[in-house]
């Protein structure tokens, strides 16, 4: 077995030595360049801290004088608004509105989507410290909507009550529909960990159950609010790239918390009652014409249909080409729809009984999903690109009668309407 080498010095370690060592004059140069060098590359650092502190205090400065000038806008907006309310359709009105600054409703504290986007039976009931609960009287709700004022409430759903004076909740969504039965809130909950959650609302607009959703775009509910429906994108997935896009749409029976998916559930049938089987068919913007009749888009390739569809047979038939985004009047006479051409999406009327369709005297394209005020009267929802700010843009909305007239603002700062 070999020894390890001994390389220590065999010297005693405590002798002082009498040999001189001379200091060598490049050490000494080496040594104060180095710590120029970290002194230079020290204050550099500091210089960025600092010129970083600097630029963020100066953004967010700059954010917040940019929010706070345009709530000032709005509100100054809406004021003058509110000394001339229009006429909307037959029914004479007085909306909007005053502001009303408190909100009644609570805050909430855990929004994390949980529930599956097949089915919708893993749903929970909701308690108070899962979801605000406005509980609003339904008789006091004229109009509801998304509210798009700049500030602490944008994005929460806001509603003109029958005295004409606005409201808002503390209650977060980007699509909403809701009548005197109940309805469906959709948020985009992207940045607290998935695409999307929806929450199935009483009257009162308290959320019972919550679900999981893809990024949402439409929402609906039936005129008894026995059933509801959602569409959401596959993320980063939007209606301007036709043929390009993957939806979700569902139903979920109210009462016992079911959904059943158009894509997987339903079978669809052309116009030649063949059935459709193509993978690349998508679905979205339900509208109910009862618990069981309703319509939708059915988007294969870049061709758009509007399916009419029964809940009792899961069956889709196709009975409008070139259209999309359906909504029927409440008697069921008119189906007013969007039609493609080229980046504009134009609203036109469809008569149920003849299939006759006329454009309507709307030039701006309608991207927000339209809303029957009555039977003759639609809201929809406009970009207003002059005011609001980047992280906050601005929408009204407006009303258009299908009989003649011209568009009118009707809401301003808001958009997603709901007439009860």
């Amino acid at each position: 077995m070999s020894d390890i080498p001994n390389t220590s010095d065999p010297s005693p370690k405590n002798e002082p030595s009498n040999e001189l060592v001379a200091e060598d004059p490049s050490e000494e140069q080496t040594e104060e360049s180095s710590g120029n060098l970290s002194f230079a590359l020290l204050a550099f650092a500091l210089l960025l801290m600092v010129g970083a502190s600097v630029y963020f205090v100066g953004t967010l400065l700059t954010t917040t004088n940019e929010t706070t000038a345009a709530e000032q806008r709005a509100a100054a907006q809406i004021a003058e608004f509110e000394s001339a309310p229009p006429t909307i359709g037959s029914t004479p009105s007085t909306l909007p509105l005053t502001v009303e600054d408190e909100p009644n409703a609570v805050e909430a504290t855990n929004d994390d989507p949980t529930a599956s986007t097949e089915e919708a039976e893993s749903d929970r009931e909701l308690d108070e410290t899962e979801a605000p609960f406005p509980n609003v009287n339904p008789n006091d709700i004229g109009i509801a909507f998304v509210n798009r004022t700049p500030g602490d409430d944008y994005g929460t759903i806001g509603y003109i009550d029958r005295e004409g004076i606005r409201h808002t909740t503390t209650l977060e969504c980007v699509r909403i529909d809701l009548n005197a039965n109940g309805g469906i809130c959709l948020d985009d909950t992207s940045g607290l960990g998935g695409s999307g959650r929806g929450l199935i609302l009483d009257a009162n607009l308290n959320p019972s159950l919550r679900f999981g959703i893809n990024l949402p775009s439409r929402a609906a509910a039936s005129p008894d609010g026995s059933v509801v429906a959602w569409t959401g994108f596959a993320v980063g997935h939007s209606y301007l790239n036709p043929g390009e896009f993957a939806t979700t749409t569902q139903l979920i029976e109210v009462e016992r918390g079911i959904g059943a998916n158009l894509e997987t559930q339903f079978v669809t049938f052309g116009v030649d009652n063949q059935p459709i089987e193509t993978e690349e068919r998508n679905y979205w913007g339900v509208t109910f014409v009862d618990d069981d009749t309703f319509y939708a888009t059915l988007g294969v390739g870049d061709d758009t249909s509007i399916v009419e569809g029964s809940i009792s047979t899961s069956r889709l038939q196709v009975i409008h080409d070139n259209a999309t985004c359906p909504e029927v009047s409440p008697d069921g006479s008119t189906i007013v729809a969007k039609e493609r051409r080229g980046d504009v999406f134009q609203v036109v009327a469809i008569d149920t009984a003849t299939g006759e369709r006329r454009d309507l005297p709307e030039t701006r394209s309608v991207e927000d999903q339209v809303e029957f005020l009555d039977d003759s009267t639609i809201l929809y929802g406009l970009p207003n690109e002059a005011e609001g700010t980047e992280a906050q843009p601005a929408w009204d909305v407006w009303s258009l009668d299908l009989n003649g007239g011209t568009p009118q603002l009707i809401i301003p700062f808001a958009d997603s309407p709901a007439a009860i």
